[in-house]
């Protein structure tokens, strides 16, 4: 991917990748994002990947505290503060203020790949307002999904009448593309593992913390279980 946009189709498209790091987790017990893996926090695999798939720093929205942490662990980031902290809507409606066409990743997502995301894109320039992952069985990936200024108003609408789940609202957004990606490579896949609890950390130190060339076999063990591959 060049530095400043995204090409496909012979047409070039200018996205702006961001990342989304909002409140704590729950099924993690802790400050999930922060937490080291080889001296390292979380995030920072996570900014690292975005990084090299857009050979560009990512946008980081963040709650106050989480951003000041972030400026820290890399002070060459843009980031912005959602003040509402209403989850990962709020999120992206706060990417969505500071341009036109993003693509939100979860700040839990060290194994982001550039072929999915390459995928993904590749669509962006047919008008859609939100590209996402999917999967036959009904299950969306959100959060690591293409959504441009078109998809705004809706959001808002949706969230002002109590919608919480960025996966159920981007189901009722009008020119909502998803991909399905059943059929795709388990390597291709890997893109979308999110880490929820110590264990799922097994992933990034037997894989990305390695530099291991193919992804780790806890990995596709974890995709095919999940998925029912």
């Amino acid at each position: 991917m060049s530095k400043n946009n995204v090409t496909g189709n012979n047409t070039s498209i200018d996205v702006k990748p961001v990342i989304l790091a909002g409140g704590r987790s729950k099924r993690f017990r802790g400050d999930k994002l922060f937490y080291p893996v080889d001296g390292k926090p979380l995030i920072k695999y996570t900014i690292e990947a975005v990084e090299k798939t857009f050979n560009r720093k990512p946008v980081i929205i963040a709650s106050p505290k989480n951003a000041e942490k972030i400026a820290m662990i890399d002070q060459g980031l843009e980031i912005h503060i959602d003040k509402q902290l209403g989850g990962p809507i709020t999120g992206v409606l706060k990417a969505l203020e500071i341009h036109d066409k993003v693509m939100v990743f979860g700040g839990d997502m060290p194994c982001i790949r550039s072929d999915l995301v390459r995928e993904i894109l590749s669509r962006a320039l047919l008008g859609y307002s939100v590209i996402v992952p999917g999967w036959r069985n009904g299950f969306v990936e959100p959060l690591h999904a293409y959504y441009s200024r078109q998809a705004e108003p809706y959001l808002k609408r949706l969230y002002l009448q109590g919608i919480r789940s960025l996966s159920q609202a981007v189901r009722l957004i009008p020119g909502t593309l998803i991909v399905l990606i059943d059929d795709y490579p388990l390597y291709m896949k890997l893109s979308l593992y999110n880490i929820n609890t110590l264990k799922d950390l097994e992933c990034l130190k037997d894989g990305v913390a390695k530099q291991l060339r193919d992804p780790c076999l806890n990995c596709l063990a974890w995709i095919e279980k999940i998925y029912g591959l």
